[in-house]
């Protein structure tokens, strides 16, 4: 498969770009008119369950045929520094005194 920014697996298969295309459009058609009812669309179209991803750049739809989708993988920590947690007061503020 080229490397689109659409994917599909089906069953675990990459399916070819045309077909992913064409997959991809039916599923966002179908969210458009039933917000978040991936369930939906994988019973209309013959799945058993679906779900949309984001990989490596890729916006990837995983559909089965033959059994239920796994919970999606946990995302990759980012590589961005860690937040200083809120929860912890800053440090209090010394008092100067001018000359």
């Amino acid at each position: 498969m080229s490397e689109g920014r659409l994917a599909v697996i089906r069953d675990g298969v990459d399916l070819p770009e045309d077909q992913a295309r064409a997959l991809w459009r039916a599923y966002s058609e179908h969210l458009e008119r039933n917000e978040g009812d991936a369930e939906g669309f994988a019973r209309d179209h013959g799945f058993v369950s679906a779900r949309a991803e984001h990989r490596r750049g890729r916006a990837v739809l995983i559909v089965s045929s033959v059994a239920s989708l796994p919970p999606p993988r946990p995302s990759r920590p980012s590589r961005a520094p860690a937040k200083v947690r809120e929860s912890v007061p800053p440090p209090p503020k010394v008092a100067t005194r001018r000359r």
